[in-house]
């Protein structure tokens, strides 16, 4: 059982992921769109790496033990496989969606994981579906279909690419939670970013795709991947161990209202009122979803 201060801890950290997540949407949108996804995810998640090394370095030289040992590595292989390979495809499907897209309705689609997470938990991780939850369900997606009412082909593509790199994201999740139970979230994080970077790296080598970004590509993808990839990824690991797998993104809604301030801020836009209509009913539908799975646990 799960005591009040670690229910409370768990959605503090979903609150952070959501804060430093939508800066990542910031800087992904303002990243070169002449770099392969691929590119992005690279330099990304090196990024985070690096920071996750220094981060270590910094740990270690002040003397603060850790309980972590180059022997402990192996048990840490099949995660970093796994969810470096789930990463690659879901953050280059998240690039191509952002670029299509923008922001905000990326912010919005991506809220769908939440939805997959409870089927997926139903699924595999035996979790309850009451009938609430499916009208939350429900709700998420008519807000999908009004939220792509009336819009291009292009955009429509960029749509199906958020949704596609939301699923993705939700089995990221599953893996973790069923994996991660016993190691150190930190270090799994860190070994995905450079598991993601590796892989990256032969799959841009063999398809002759790399390239050498601008020094403020580069700059942008550093910030954007320490964002996103390290501390926003870092928290909801972490919230993971802590709170059941729907929780851990049922909060995010939160972070669609701070990538709507962060585009106007940026950017100086914001989406349409059919887009902001749709992406409210899909915000409905989580907290309802949210509501919903918190009376069950009561």
């Amino acid at each position: 059982m799960r005591t009040n201060s670690n229910l409370l801890l768990g959605y503090l950290l979903v609150i952070a992921t959501a804060f430093f997540t939508a800066f990542s949407y910031i800087f992904g949108k303002m990243v070169s769109h002449t770099l392969y996804p691929e590119t992005v995810a690279l330099y990304w998640f090196f990024g985070a790496f690096t920071i996750g090394i220094l981060k270590r370095w910094i740990v270690l030289a002040l003397g603060i033990k850790q309980g972590f040992f180059i022997s402990d590595l192996k048990k840490y292989i099949p995660i970093t496989i796994i969810s470096s390979i789930i990463s690659i495809v879901g953050v280059a499907l998240w690039i191509v969606a952002l670029r299509i897209a923008g922001p905000p309705m990326t912010s919005f689609l991506m809220k769908f994981q939440v939805v997959f997470s409870v089927i997926l938990g139903v699924l595999f991780l035996n979790e309850r579906l009451e009938r609430p939850e499916i009208l939350g369900i429900f709700l998420t997606f008519l807000g999908g279909l009004v939220i792509t009412y009336d819009t291009s082909y292009f955009e429509f593509r960029g749509s199906l690419f958020a949704i596609a790199s939301a699923f993705c994201y939700s089995c990221l999740f599953l893996v973790v939670r069923k994996m991660v139970s016993n190691l150190n979230m930190m270090m799994v994080v860190t070994l995905r970013s450079l598991g993601v970077a590796v892989f990256a790296m032969i799959y841009l080598v063999l398809t002759n795709k790399f390239q050498v970004p601008s020094a403020v590509d580069i700059l942008y993808m550093f910030i954007g991947g320490t964002c996103g990839a390290y501390i926003g990824k870092a928290c909801q690991f972490q919230a993971i161990k802590l709170v059941d797998i729907s929780r851990t993104t049922a909060v995010t809604p939160l972070e669609a209202i701070f990538v709507l301030v962060l585009t106007f801020m940026f950017f100086d836009t914001i989406p349409s009122a059919i887009k902001l209509i749709g992406g409210g009913l899909i915000i409905a539908g989580i907290l309802f979803l949210l509501t919903a799975r918190q009376e069950n646990f009561d």
